[in-house]
């Protein structure tokens, strides 16, 4: 009889252990969104000018507005904030992140430059400053071009590159 009660025991402890920590079966949820691409639009150009006497500073605004600091005197011809066109997820909010430092024009003979710094664009940079509203969103950016005097730097077309980066959140 002992033996009886042993098992009875036994399969009662084996039985409440198991009831104790049930299974249970869960799911898992994953989305995968499309890759956030950027293409360049329009160039930044800080447009026609002269640097007269002692040179100075192009101030080119996101919002296209072109000033002159210094001697520089603004000539006629074209200017624009850079355009880039950026595609993903509808709704998704983006990083936009500026240059650094400085970039550099060349000049179309490659003995000379002029400095391009103090970025800035629309929406501002940072982290979650771009939402792409119905999976696209414009940004321009602007900058602030560094003029020498005219010994400085010679008549003729400047050129350059520069990099942005842009970034899911």
């Amino acid at each position: 009889m002992n033996q009886v009660i042993a098992i009875t025991v036994l399969f009662v402890m084996i039985a409440v252990k198991g009831w104790a920590q049930p299974a249970v079966t869960a799911q898992a949820y994953a989305e995968v969104i499309e890759a956030l691409t950027a293409e360049e639009t329009n160039q930044l150009n800080f447009g026609r000018f002269s640097p007269e006497t002692g040179g100075g500073r192009i101030v080119l605004s996101p919002e296209g507005v072109r000033t002159a600091q210094g001697s520089v005197i603004l000539a006629g011809g074209f200017s624009q904030p850079g355009s880039f066109t950026i595609t993903g997820a509808p709704g998704a909010t983006f990083t936009i992140q500026l240059p650094q430092g400085s970039a550099w024009l060349l000049h179309q003979s490659g003995n000379k430059t002029l400095e391009v710094l103090e970025w800035t664009s629309n929406p501002p940079a940072g982290s979650g400053t771009g939402v792409l509203t119905g999976g696209q969103e414009i940004v321009t950016v602007g900058a602030t071009l560094l003029v020498g005097s005219p010994e400085d730097i010679p008549a003729g077309i400047y050129t350059g590159t520069f990099t942005l980066t842009f970034a899911y959140n």
